[in-house]
């Protein structure tokens, strides 16, 4: 939650970002991850990738997935997909993200019956510029569809800027 804050209280004072419609980014992340479903609250790692496409100076749309494992009483792993839009602030090298999309999440373990739920994904995040091409930062997201099944993580990222010409 501490992120989601600073993402918004820097947004609130930014402009939008100098980015191209054209501009595609590929991230990397990698962080902590728990879900829950039906009192089952597993803590974890994931490790996740993500593809934006500019549609507008500060508005992109996003696809990601990655794979998660969990242990609480046995391992359990996920795989989850999400596809949504972004959209940007900027603050000098600071830029402030909220991200928005629909995706599912489905869980297995030898212990647990494997399942599936859809989700609506509602995130934030900051990245630091490091040049025009690359950036890293870290980033929060909250998945549910008021269901039983709700997915959070948050951790790190790398992520790799083309096509801003």
């Amino acid at each position: 939650m501490l992120i989601l804050g600073v993402a918004l209280a820097a947004s609130a004072l930014a402009t939008p970002a100098a980015a191209s419609e054209d501009e595609n980014s590929l991230s990397i992340e990698l962080g902590y991850a728990t879900y829950s479903a039906a009192e089952y609250m597993p803590h974890g790692g994931v490790l996740a990738a993500a593809f934006a496409r500019g549609i507008s100076d500060a508005l992109s749309w996003r696809l990601d997935g990655g794979l998660g494992g969990y242990y609480r009483d046995g391992f359990t792993a996920s795989v989850h997909a999400t596809a949504g839009l972004v959209y940007r602030f900027d603050v000098l090298k600071y830029v402030p993200y909220l991200h928005l999309g629909l995706g599912g999440i489905a869980t297995a373990g030898p212990d647990r019956d494997a399942g599936a739920s859809a989700l609506v994904a509602v995130g934030a995040g900051l990245d630091v510029l490091r040049s025009r091409e690359t950036s890293w930062g870290v980033y929060a997201r909250f998945e549910t569809l008021l269901q039983e099944t709700a997915f959070f993580t948050a951790g790190v990222r790398a992520s790799w800027r083309w096509g801003f010409f």
